[in-house]
């Protein structure tokens, strides 16, 4: 099985080299996952929350973006399901990989367990502070709803409003509490530098 892991993982390697939802996002988000799990002291089954955490995005990668309707959680669930099926990983364990992936982005509902949820936190905290500045600037022009500075710093405002509110464990809080602070700074001196954003 150490085979299969290794094997999904230099997949991912390859194929994630978006700047903002590739390869480093997912293993910073697994490390997230990791140590939310343990200062939650949750149970868990760490290598679900190791592949989902890889698996997450693989929708959003040219090679598996296709070219269907259906949003990416969903079709990197399906391309992770289909993944994990071909090298006869357990389809209980599946599931559970499955459940947490389409269920990770932001703004949907949680799933119900634990992999979901630390998952879910993990995504939203790697939005957040000075690595969620960087992949928001990252987007600017590849990313149609940020064409532009102005508008991802705008985008990283409302991230930096809305997101906080969704964090399900204290842990999560806590960590979301510093980066927030660190994109208030930022925020307050791009507002100084641009006149309140209108010379970006």
């Amino acid at each position: 099985m150490r085979d299969v892991f290794a094997e999904i993982e230099a997949l991912v390697a390859r194929a994630g080299t978006h700047p903002v939802w590739g390869y480093a996002h997912c293993l910073r988000v697994y490390e997230t996952a990791r140590s939310l799990a343990r200062e939650e002291e949750l149970d868990h089954d760490e290598e679900a929350l190791f592949l989902a955490a890889l698996l997450h995005d693989i929708g959003l990668y040219r090679a598996y973006n296709l070219r269907e309707g259906r949003d990416h959680a969903e079709r990197s669930a399906s391309v992770a399901t289909r993944i994990l099926r071909d090298r006869n990983f357990p389809e209980e364990r599946i599931l559970l990989v499955a459940d947490a992936i389409e269920h990770h982005p932001p703004g949907r509902a949680p799933g119900s367990s634990a992999e979901s949820l630390l998952l879910k936190d993990a995504v939203i905290l790697d939005y957040l502070g000075s690595i969620g500045l960087a992949r928001i600037f990252a987007m600017v022009g590849i990313e149609k709803d940020v064409p532009d500075l102005s508008a991802a710093f705008h985008h990283a405002q409302e991230l930096r409003r809305r997101l906080p509110r969704l964090l399900r464990f204290a842990t999560s809080r806590r960590i979301a509490l510093d980066r927030c602070m660190e994109m208030d700074r930022f925020f307050g001196n791009m507002n100084e530098a641009t006149r309140g954003g209108r010379l970006l």
